[in-house]
């Protein structure tokens, strides 16, 4: 399952196809940047995000992503046929098509990059997102799951207590917009 389109999630995707019996599957919004159809838009950057975000990109490899094929488009809410009852969550804001992995049963969730962990522990928005507002309307739907276990697309799992740890992250944004209090600890990415 591919969380959204950038080439630090969907690197290995296009080999990892070929292993077998393999069905690949991302949010139909992000598709066409994933097959390299388009180019996905890019992020609105705080002032802040401006230097991390430019460090970020001068490590990326300069070798293209080989576009990996993909097997079903998922919207919303779809079924996936795996770990009992595992539910595809459309959480827009990172990019348009980004989607989170959630497990009732078992209370496990895979934020993508809508949630982050900071070096710190702390739980934050994802950053460098392409609408902040959706991204923080993103953050506060995770933080109604009973998730027990949150694992990350970036910082370590969270294995307990996840669900009161998202929601203290909703509660640290600001009321007004999907962005993080700046230069709060805690809040660096």
């Amino acid at each position: 399952m591919l969380t959204h389109f950038h080439a630090d999630h969907i690197g290995a995707a296009g080999d990892t196809a070929g292993w077998g019996d393999v069905e690949v599957l991302a949010h139909h919004a992000d598709a066409p940047f994933i097959q390299a159809a388009a180019a996905g838009p890019a992020p609105d950057l705080t002032d802040r995000e401006r230097p991390i975000y430019a460090q970020v990109m001068s490590q990326v490899p300069a070798e293209p992503v080989i576009p990996p094929r993909i097997d079903r488009e998922l919207t919303d809410g779809d079924e996936l046929g795996f770990g009992d009852g595992a539910v595809a969550l459309a959480v827009p804001g990172h990019t348009p098509g980004s989607i989170a992995l959630y497990l009732p049963q078992h209370q496990i969730l895979f934020t993508g990059a809508a949630a982050a962990r900071s070096p710190d522990g702390t739980v934050i928005c994802g950053v460098f997102n392409v609408n902040r507002a959706q991204a923080a309307a993103s953050l506060r739907r995770l933080a109604t799951l009973d998730a027990t276990v949150a694992c990350f697309g970036h910082g370590e799992p969270l294995t307990h207590h996840s669900a009161a740890e998202l929601r203290a992250a909703v509660q640290r944004m600001p009321a007004d917009s999907g962005q993080r209090a700046p230069d709060t600890p805690g809040n660096q990415p």
